[in-house]
C-alpha cells in the first residue's frame, strides 16, 4: 500500500480561525440587539428572532473549540486526523436549531393563552431587520470562507446565518402587516412559521452530519474524483477500480487499486504506483491523502494498455477507457 500526503498551509488555518471568532463577537453584538428589540416591541416574533441568534452564538463558541481540535495533525491516537469533528460540530449546530425551533414554538403557545399588548413594534421591527441583515453580511463571508478552505464548521454557520437573514425578513414582512392592519393574531402565526422553519434546517445540518459520520457514500466527491483521473497521465497505469473515499473535515482520504503491467518489477509498479497516488493527491489538495494497492494485468486489459512495448500482450490496443463512476468503485477480482 503506497501513500501520498499533501501537506497544511498554516495562512487558510488562521483564516479559519479569524472567521469563527468574527462570527461568534458578531454574535453576541447582534444577539444584543435583538434581545432589546423584542423586550421594546415585546412580540412573540421577535422573540423567536432573537431565540435564534442565541444559537447563532452557542454554535460560533462551540466551532471555534471544534476548529483548534480539527486543526491538530495526526497523531498516533488519530492517525486520520481530528478532522471529523467538524461534523460533530454540524450535528451539535443542527440540533441547536431544532431545539429553538421547539422552544419558539413552545414560548409561542404560552403567550397565545396569556396575550400581551404589543408596544414599541415599529422600532423593535427596524432594529430587528437591520439586526438580520448584519447577521446576513457576516454568514456571507462565513459560508464563503468555509468553501474556500474547506471547513464544514464555518460552512453550517455560513448556513445557519444567512437563514437567520431570511427568517428576519420574512418576520419583517409579516410585521409590517401588523403595523398597517392591526391583525396582532399575525404575530404568533409568524413565529410557529419560524418555529417550523428551525426544525427543517436543523434536521438537514443533522443528516448531512450522520451520513458523514457513518461514512456514507458521497457521490459528489467520486465524481470529482472521477474528473480528476480523467486528467492525470496514466503511463504504466491500465486502469483504476475499488475506489474508497472519505471526507475527514477538510482532508480529503482515498484508497484505489490501480492495474499495472503484471511484468512490471516490483519497484517499477511501486514507483508508478506513487507516481499516480501524488497526482492525484495534488489534484485533490488541502491535506488529501491517497492510498494506492498495486494489481497485475493478468492480459485481462490488452485491448485499453497503451503500452504498446509490451512483451506479453495477448490482444491489440483499442484506446483508454475514460473513467466513471461505476468503473472506478467496481470491486476487482484480484
Amino acid at each position: 500500500m503506497l501513500e501520498e500526503k499533501i501537506g497544511h498551509d498554516t495562512t487558510p488555518k488562521r483564516l479559519r480561525l479569524t472567521a469563527i471568532l468574527t462570527s461568534l463577537i458578531g454574535g453576541i453584538l447582534i444577539l444584543c440587539l435583538k434581545i432589546y428589540a423584542a423586550k421594546i416591541a415585546d412580540s412573540s416574533a421577535l422573540r423567536s428572532d432573537a431565540l435564534e441568534s442565541t444559537v447563532n452564538v452557542l454554535a460560533a463558541a462551540f466551532g471555534l473549540g471544534s476548529l483548534i481540535f480539527a486543526e491538530k495533525p495526526a497523531d498516533k491516537d488519530h492517525p486520520y486526523g481530528h478532522g471529523k469533528i467538524e461534523y460533530f460540530a454540524q450535528a451539535f449546530e443542527g440540533g441547536l436549531i431544532s431545539l429553538a425551533g421547539f422552544l419558539i414554538l413552545i414560548d409561542t403557545l404560552i403567550r397565545v393563552f396569556h396575550p400581551s399588548p404589543m408596544d414599541e413594534l415599529g422600532l423593535g421591527l427596524k432594529l430587528s431587520v437591520f439586526a438580520g441583515a448584519l447577521n446576513g453580511l457576516l454568514g456571507l463571508l462565513i459560508y464563503v470562507t468555509g468553501k474556500k478552505y474547506h471547513s464544514q464548521i464555518l460552512i453550517a454557520d455560513g448556513i445557519h446565518l444567512i437563514t437567520d437573514l431570511v427568517t428576519s425578513l420574512v418576520l419583517g414582512v409579516g410585521l409590517v402587516v401588523v403595523l398597517l392592519t392591526g391583525w396582532t393574531w399575525l404575530d404568533p402565526i409568524l413565529a410557529i412559521g419560524v418555529s417550523l422553519f428551525l426544525f427543517s434546517t436543523g434536521f438537514k445540518l443533522v443528516q448531512h452530519s450522520s451520513n458523514a459520520l457513518l461514512d456514507a457514500e458521497n457521490p459528489t466527491l467520486i465524481t470529482k474524483i472521477v474528473g480528476f483521473l480523467n486528467e492525470i497521465p496514466r503511463r504504466s497505469v491500465i486502469t483504476a477500480h475499488e475506489l474508497k473515499a472519505q471526507q475527514f473535515g477538510r482532508d480529503t482520504h482515498v484508497d484505489l487499486h490501480v492495474v499495472v503491467p503484471e511484468y512490471l518489477s516490483i519497484k517499477d509498479a511501486h514507483d508508478e504506483s506513487d507516481r499516480f497516488a501524488a497526482d492525484l493527491s495534488q489534484k485533490l489538495g488541502h491535506g488529501s491523502v491517497v492510498h494506492t494497492h498495486i494489481d497485475p494485468c493478468e492480459r485481462e486489459y490488452c485491448s485499453e494498455c497503451s503500452f504498446l512495448e509490451c512483451p506479453i500482450r495477448a490482444n491489440t490496443f483499442q484506446g483508454l477507457k475514460t473513467f466513471s463512476s461505476d468503473s472506478v468503485t467496481k470491486m476487482g477480482t484480484h
